[in-house]
């Protein structure tokens, strides 16, 4: 018993105890305080009686107080009294009672006798008190027995009571309320269990580390309830993959890890995380709708000859970054931990560092594509690329740390750089070029952006209309509502709105009936196969048809070669962009590009 806990015990045990005393000392108690009231009441009363009687007699026979001890014996129906008389003297004039005297104990009490005002003597009344005492005792073995059963039940029941208490304290501190399952606290003692016996034995430990698929969608959509469910639902299946000395734990959320010791190969490891892929799979019912949930899987093996520490918190850091690498390959599968995993976990640690310094000391910078009239070939804009010259690296390209940003929080930042940063240099331009600024589907899922853009046209003083924002098919596919109301929002600043990447995997279309975009711009990948590859060819008609059919404007980016520009503008392509016409610059170099170029 731990210390706390003797101590409570302790605690119930003196006060169950005093409870217990209190009870088998107070009835007997109260009932001797009546009885001994009551005879006393009694006695007092027959004495004084008796000494009534005795003026009575000395009025009628004045040598009454002339006898010697004058004994009487008396019966009586009820308890047996002893009366006495005696002189002022205290000599015994009579006495009247029973003939075997009173038994032991015995209570007496006496009244004068006066006459006239004159002391003749005293009058005592005299009982036995055994019977009341014999009560008492009685009374004191019931109360004791009473107590007895008291102290039992205020001690033995509360200390049950704590036990169950600190059991169930015991298993909530262990066990994951939701599902039952062993939580990170015991998973990672049981971890250390299992490394340690890997140290004294030829077998292996493996660590799973689990993250469901699509769950984020169940929850959303169908509710906590819903999602509670699930949880549950694959706790149980989990539970049925496993053998009973392995271990499942929820780790939180709907994160769960599996320790599997004594491992005789890297096959049982590959066998347990098939069944789990599989089991996870199939349809889950959730009281009415059926779920489809999928599970990804990260394992790292500790033991002899597989060069790894047997350190708990460095196998669950393994087999953490063997799931992010089993996310990375498409969800539903597993993947074993590497040491080119941790290089690469490495790199880009250190690339999020650069990237927050780069970002509070200015390292960012933008370059500047010019975009032309296809049929004039007058500069019509230019397109806002983000450049960064990481110290020790050079030039960082941005789908290097884009993707990082996104995932760090750190994309919004960086957007409202780049929107300040291409308005304030856009205003020096001659008035009738447009800026065009790439808006990423996370940022513009983001609160602020639409605060982001007119603060940078209020800051820069640029006109709306010379403000066009970029965004991808991808920001299209979720939030239909919201998505279309923060589009019309921008639009109500005056800005352009132009789709970039179109046609690069996701079906749009139904949004050009729903929002009016100035711009179309056809992917890279398709203008790079003109003339040689009819499918593209196809592809670029068909957008450029729509485009105009739509009134909107087109534009084709990465035009290298003057074959692929007259091949747009036979289609009749508005607007280009590449190579072939201008490389990204800096401000100063297509500054100077317009002077050379002619912006108009």
């Amino acid at each position: 018993m731990s210390t706390p806990e003797a101590g409570v015990a302790l605690m119930v045990t003196v006060l169950a105890g005093l409870a217990a005393l209190a009870i088998a000392l107070a009835l007997p108690a109260a009932y001797a305080f009546a009885v001994h009231g009551r005879l006393q009441g009694s006695l007092e009363t027959g004495a004084a009686l008796h000494a009534a009687e005795v003026v009575e007699m000395t009025r009628q026979n004045p040598a009454f107080w002339e006898f010697d001890a004058l004994q009487v014996s008396a019966g009586a129906s009820g308890p047996a009294i002893r009366r006495r008389v005696l002189d002022s003297t205290g000599r015994m004039v009579m006495e009247a009672g029973p003939p075997e005297g009173l038994a032991w104990p015995v209570m007496a009490r006496r009244a004068p006798v006066v006459d006239g005002g004159r002391l003749l003597g005293e009058a005592e009344a005299a009982r036995s008190v055994r019977p009341e005492m014999l009560a008492t005792l009685a009374v004191g073995g019931i109360s004791t027995l009473f107590g007895l059963l008291v102290f039992g039940a205020l001690r033995v029941a509360p200390l049950r009571m704590l036990r169950q208490a600190l059991d169930r304290a015991a298993y909530l501190a262990a066990h994951d309320l939701l599902t039952g399952l062993p939580n990170r606290g015991i998973f990672s003692d049981r971890l250390r269990h299992a490394l340690g016996q890997t140290r004294r034995s030829r077998q292996q430990v493996a660590v799973l580390c689990l993250d469901l698929d699509r769950f984020k969608e169940v929850n959303d959509t169908l509710g906590h309830a819903a999602g509670d469910m699930l949880l549950r639902t694959v706790a149980r299946r989990l539970g049925a993959c496993v053998r009973e000395s392995d271990t499942v734990a929820r780790l939180g959320g709907d994160e769960f890890a599996i320790i599997q010791p004594q491992v005789n190969g890297i096959a049982e490891v590959q066998a347990l995380a098939q069944r789990i892929v599989e089991a996870i799979e199939r349809p889950i019912d959730l009281d009415g709708p059926h779920a489809s949930v999928g599970v990804s899987i990260g394992i790292a093996v500790a033991g002899l000859g597989n060069g790894r520490s047997a350190d708990p918190l460095q196998m669950l850091k393994d087999a953490d970054l063997a799931l992010y690498q089993a996310k990375e390959s498409g969800r539903g599968r597993w993947s074993f931990f590497s040491p080119e995993m941790n290089r690469k976990l490495m790199e880009r640690r250190a690339l999020e560092a650069d990237l927050r310094k780069a970002l509070s000391e200015g390292q960012f910078r933008l370059a500047y594509q010019p975009q032309l009239d296809l049929k004039t070939k007058r500069v019509t804009g230019a397109e806002a690329l983000l450049r960064w010259q990481r110290p020790g690296y050079g030039n960082v390209s941005p789908d290097s740390f884009i993707g990082l940003a996104e995932e760090v929080g750190l994309i919004a930042q960086i957007g409202n750089w780049a929107l300040q940063e291409a308005c304030r240099q856009a205003v020096t331009w001659p008035g009738h070029l447009r800026v065009a600024v790439n808006v990423s589907a996370v940022q513009f899922r983001l609160p602020g952006l639409y605060e982001s853009v007119a603060a940078a046209l209020a800051t820069s003083g640029l006109h709306p209309g010379r403000l066009e924002l970029e965004i991808t098919e991808g920001v299209l596919l979720s939030d239909t509502v919201e998505t279309l109301v923060m589009l019309e929002r921008l639009r109500s600043l005056g800005v352009k709105i132009a789709m970039d990447d179109f046609g690069t995997g996701y079906s749009s279309l139904g949004y050009l009936q729903k929002f009016r975009f100035d711009k179309i711009k056809i992917d890279r990948s398709f203008v790079r196969h003109l003339g040689e590859n009819i499918d593209a060819e196809a592809i670029v008609r068909a957008v450029v048809g729509m485009s105009r059919t739509l009134g909107i404007r087109s534009n084709a980016e990465g035009v290298e070669s003057q074959e692929q520009a007259d091949l747009l503008a036979s289609e009749g392509c508005m607007e280009v962009q590449g190579y072939l016409f201008g490389k990204p610059m800096t401000a100063d170099d297509f500054a100077e590009f317009l002077k050379v170029g002619g912006s108009g």
